[in-house]
């Protein structure tokens, strides 16, 4: 147990989406946030009312009341998201508008201005002047999402504090890349006193583009593996009804997270008499294309589909525990924490070589790669894993060696911390 000292800083972090909302970005929050209030800091949380991230586009998705709450130690600050008229559509079309602004300096302003819709937090600097006017530095979140991190960087200025980034930078598919790296976006990344990049491949695509590479950090993310334990197989299959082998998909179930291109790859293996069953962990986001999807496919393959919405607590961990395989080729994450949550279950992965994932997983060491859409690579490469198991239970030794070794959240917050002494410090 972590020892609770005294009060010796206030932090304040700005992130659009915190708890409950699932995912990547919004657990690397709410862990450092938790970390430091654990240590005997005081951490103020900027963030929206949104209770899953559709509800920052979509006023018909739900919201909580906005508001001060408490969580687990933390100040969290929730505002309230506003909607343009014709929303869902119309935030949408501000995303893709501000994809086709040509990536020049003089359309910064203009890129700006979107970018404060994305989404809409009417009167958030406000609320950070009031709520946070004792932050000693500043640390964002999410380049995707820069709305609350535009409003955090002019708060951050005007105040004379060190401003922290994280950006969680998706790469190499360039459909994706280019809303991660408008002008305005590199202009921001540019200007941050420090910036957190998840992998040497993140880190390196930031130098190319212009981060000076002094206030440049790779710190990765983590897991703790003291919790993330304790896992029942049998108790999953038997609640499931599950003989076969187990291929597990934990995410967002949507077209860029690689969902279909997983099932397509499931079929072809059904259609050679390959025994399995996909688990699919997450929700099927509206715009993500899965739904309609899925409703096409054959009352037999959906009767080897097992959906299970979002999982948590014992029901994540008996999942884990009666995994076989586990499966996220996706092109959309800057890092994949569901990979080292397999790896401390001795699980081997497979992944997409697109964003991050290449920078955490190695090829044919603790783990195999395929390229984003190539579901006949995919098919092979689940098969491989599920009738070798020599190979399947070497990968997932290793992985879990690499976790105990780069990445749990304690390496993660002592490194992070270190930089935030130092920036607050002068």
């Amino acid at each position: 147990m972590r020892l609770r000292q005294h009060t010796v800083a206030t932090w304040l972090h700005v992130s659009a989406g915190y708890a409950p909302i699932i995912g990547g970005g919004e657990k690397y929050i709410q862990t450092m946030s938790e970390r430091f209030v654990e240590a005997g800091d005081d951490v103020v949380v900027a963030t929206t009312n949104a209770a899953c991230a559709e509800h920052w586009w979509d006023p018909r998705q739900p919201a909580l009341q906005p508001g001060v709450d408490y969580l687990n130690g933390v100040r969290v600050i929730r505002s309230r998201v506003a909607h343009l008229p014709a929303a869902p559509y119309s935030c949408l079309l501000v995303r893709r508008l501000a994809g086709w602004v040509p990536p020049r300096d003089e359309f910064i302003p203009l890129l700006n201005t979107l970018g404060n819709y994305l989404p809409w937090i009417p009167g958030f600097e406000g609320v950070l002047e009031k709520q946070a006017w004792n932050a000693q530095l500043v640390h964002a979140i999410n380049v995707i999402w820069e709305g609350p991190v535009l409003a955090a960087h002019r708060f951050a200025r005007r105040r004379g504090l060190p401003f922290v980034f994280t950006p969680f930078l998706h790469i190499g598919e360039p459909q994706v890349e280019r809303y991660y790296t408008r002008p305005h976006q590199l202009r921001l990344l540019r200007a941050s006193d420090a910036v957190i990049a998840q992998t040497e491949l993140e880190a390196n695509a930031l130098i190319h583009r212009g981060v000076p590479a002094h206030r440049l950090h790779m710190l990765g993310m983590g897991v703790d593996l003291d919790t993330l334990h304790g896992g029942d197989a049998e108790r999953f299959r038997q609640r499931y009804g599950i003989r076969a082998p187990l291929v597990t998909f934990m995410g967002a179930v949507t077209y860029d997270k690689g969902a279909v291109h997983l099932t397509q790859a499931m079929r072809r293996l059904w259609q050679r008499n390959q025994q399995a069953t996909l688990a699919l962990a997450g929700r099927a986001i509206a715009v993500g294309g899965y739904n309609r999807f899925f409703d096409q496919l054959s009352g037999d393959e959906r009767q080897r589909i097992l959906r299970l919405g979002e999982v948590a607590g014992e029901l994540k961990q008996d999942l884990l525990a009666a995994t076989d395989v586990f499966v996220m080729p996706s092109r959309v994450d800057a890092f994949g924490i569901v990979f080292l949550e397999a790896w401390a279950y001795g699980i081997p992965v497979i992944g997409a070589a697109a964003g991050g994932i290449p920078g955490v997983i190695e090829h044919n060491v603790d783990g195999l790669l395929v390229p984003f859409g190539d579901v006949d690579k995919l098919a092979d490469s689940i098969a491989d894993l599920l009738n070798d198991q020599a190979k399947a239970c070497a990968f997932g030794a290793r992985g879990r060696a690499k976790v105990e070794a780069r990445y749990t959240w304690d390496r993660v917050y002592s490194d992070l911390r270190a930089i935030y002494t130092r920036l607050a410090s002068g």
